[in-house]
């Protein structure tokens, strides 16, 4: 894939540029740092309204947790554009999980009043319906101008050709590993398919989780369905093409694939019970030292900064690529990696002119990339090497080289490329095969025709 490639080329040319998901912090990450913006050169910022009266900006986000993870960078910002901009007023309102955000979104829309400001996903699933609307202003990327972007991250924001949400982060998929916890067991951190089976095996019968995994939420299913599709397949080109309809699910990587998946249920790999598992729990089960590995997105990089759980379980975790396969044929610098969340501004408010200017502002630099980076929240859609202290955390040195070593990108992740009204469907053919109520062959075939009506729908 073209864009894949370009995007490998550009993170490469920048050495440390990172891609971002928009994944909310349920269980909210903590960190040892609280780096605010600068507040000098803002010259883009909004220092007065025109009339001089007090103006409130509605800013609807997912991270109710404001004093960690990735709310904890929006409120950082929010407060900063106050004190600069004391005629503006910022007023938050959070909701998570992202299911019932996204359909407060859709409310929002439908009664056309979505707030100022809002997180957003990218892709024609989340964007289209606003954008048929008109309820979203657009931007350039003149807007951001020598703010460090990776052009492609502009690219699940743009419909009609013209964007319509601003890239926050780079998203990819990755274990969080307690070293000691595999080291005193004899183990060492998987690096093939086969190690994950030989891990599950030793720690049978403790007290110790190999994969903490939040199999409620079925999202994360579906990562890890799509990184287990890429292992088998050789790369990313399958489920693109069998969702686009140049392809099919009903390919023998799929039901190899599903096998695989069942195979690590049988074998314990995630434990018993992980269906019902949900983020925080999953999050804290490996933040208690009572799991060996986590699977989540970058975004989770604050987990070993996160004061609520024990010196000694912080101190030994690492992040790796997710194994590769065993035949070679897809390398763990084959990464799931994508463009996904970032930020909209409502056209239909009275004050969506000072909204865009606060988006814009938010996303100077020194703003967005410099306070998620050097406070461990995540990683932006934006440079970020000039914000190096020298004082960065294992798991985000870790990140780093992961990211710079890829040499293939996923781009979108499949759940994404579903329609609004397939995507559940997908998802839930996946919790049904990993919960064992479906054959590998069954679950090829369902996808396939969800694949067929969703490519229908999102192309009439």
């Amino acid at each position: 894939m073209k864009k894949l490639l370009n995007t490998v080329t550009v993170i490469v040319m920048f050495a440390g540029l990172a891609t971002a998901c928009g994944k909310s912090d349920q269980a909210g990450s903590s960190s040892t740092t609280d780096k605010a913006p600068s507040a000098t050169n803002t010259p883009n910022a909004a220092k007065k309204t025109e009339s001089g009266q007090k103006v409130e900006i509605k800013f609807f986000s997912n991270n109710p947790d404001r004093g960690g993870g990735q709310g904890k960078a929006e409120q950082l910002l929010i407060d900063q554009y106050m004190k600069e901009n004391p005629t503006i007023k910022i007023s938050v309102e959070t909701l998570s999980p992202d299911p019932q955000f996204q359909d407060k979104l859709k409310i929002y829309n439908v009664s056309e009043t979505l707030p100022d400001v809002t997180m957003m996903w990218g892709g024609a699933r989340y964007l289209g319906p606003l954008v048929k609307n008109n309820a979203l202003v657009s931007f350039t990327k003149e807007d951001f101008a020598g703010q460090g972007f990776i052009d492609a991250a502009f690219d699940s924001f743009t419909l009609n050709n013209k964007i319509y949400g601003i890239p926050k982060n780079t998203d990819f998929l990755v274990l969080y590993v307690n070293k000691k916890v595999l080291a005193d067991r004899g183990l060492e951190p998987p690096k093939t398919e086969a190690d994950l089976f030989k891990i599950a095996e030793k720690l049978k019968g403790t007290n110790v989780v190999p994969i903490a995994l939040d199999g409620r939420d079925s999202w994360p299913l579906g990562l890890l369905f799509d990184a287990v599709v890429a292992r088998q397949s050789g790369g990313f080109d399958l489920y693109h093409k069998a969702i686009d309809r140049s392809g099919s699910f009903k390919d023998p990587a799929v039901i190899t694939s599903a096998k695989k998946l069942q195979d690590m249920v049988k074998s314990g790999v995630f434990g018993e019970g992980f269906l019902n598992l949900d983020y925080g729990a999953a999050r804290n089960l490996f933040g208690q030292g009572k799991a060996a590995m986590y699977l989540m997105g970058q975004w989770e990089m604050g987990v070993s900064t996160d004061t609520n759980f024990p010196d000694d379980v912080r101190s030994n975790m690492i992040a790796i690529p997710y194994p590769a396969s065993d035949d070679g044929k897809s390398p763990t610098t084959d990464l799931l990696a994508w463009f996904g969340g970032g930020y909209s501004v409502s056209s239909k408010s009275k004050n969506s002119g000072e909204a865009k200017k606060f988006a814009i502002w938010m996303f100077k630099k020194e703003n967005w990339s410099k306070t998620v980076w050097q406070n461990g929240i995540t990683f932006p859609a934006q440079s970020y090497d000039e914000f190096n202290t020298g004082k960065e955390t294992q798991i985000q040195k870790d990140l780093t080289n992961i990211l710079k070593s890829a040499k293939a990108f996923s781009g979108a992740n499949s759940q994404d490329r579903f329609s609004a009204s397939t995507s559940k469907g997908y998802l839930d053919a996946i919790t049904e095969l990993l919960a064992l109520k479906s054959t590998p062959e069954k679950f090829a075939e369902s996808i396939d025709a969800i694949a067929e009506k969703s490519n229908k729908e999102l192309n009439p």
